[in-house]
């Protein structure tokens, strides 16, 4: 995915967010880039997986409860995934590419495009 100002803005965001934790703690920064998580708990620890799903539930609690969504447009954490590959403009060639799956077979699984097809009457 190429840099875009949303982009840059969301990982901005995190990086700070990151480095206010680690500065409320007392870490230090690790001198290797992958010795730092992006998102880490509040802690400064790695974010684990688990920790992840909780917050997500409790968020799209929040959102039903603030009426964000409604309950019926409750999703997973994972239903990110699928949005962005379909959202994703261009042929399913660079919907591939973008996604980084190796074959076409897994992205069939992520992308809910809905093709475009002429009516027989109009060929």
């Amino acid at each position: 995915m190429r840099w875009y100002p949303r982009l840059t803005a969301a990982w901005t965001a995190a990086t700070d967010r990151r480095a206010a934790i680690w500065k409320e703690k007392g870490r230090i920064l690790p001198m290797h880039p992958e010795s730092r998580p992006l998102i880490v708990a509040a802690d400064g620890g790695e974010l684990k997986k688990s920790s992840l799903d909780t917050a997500w539930q409790r968020l799209i609690k929040l959102a039903i409860e603030e009426e964000i969504i409604e309950a019926s447009q409750r999703f997973g954490l994972h239903d990110l995934k699928r949005r962005g590959i379909t959202d994703t403009k261009g042929t399913r060639h660079d919907k591939q590419e973008a996604s980084g799956h190796r074959s076409a077979a897994m992205l069939d699984v992520y992308d809910l495009s809905i093709p475009l097809v002429n009516h027989p009457e109009q060929e």
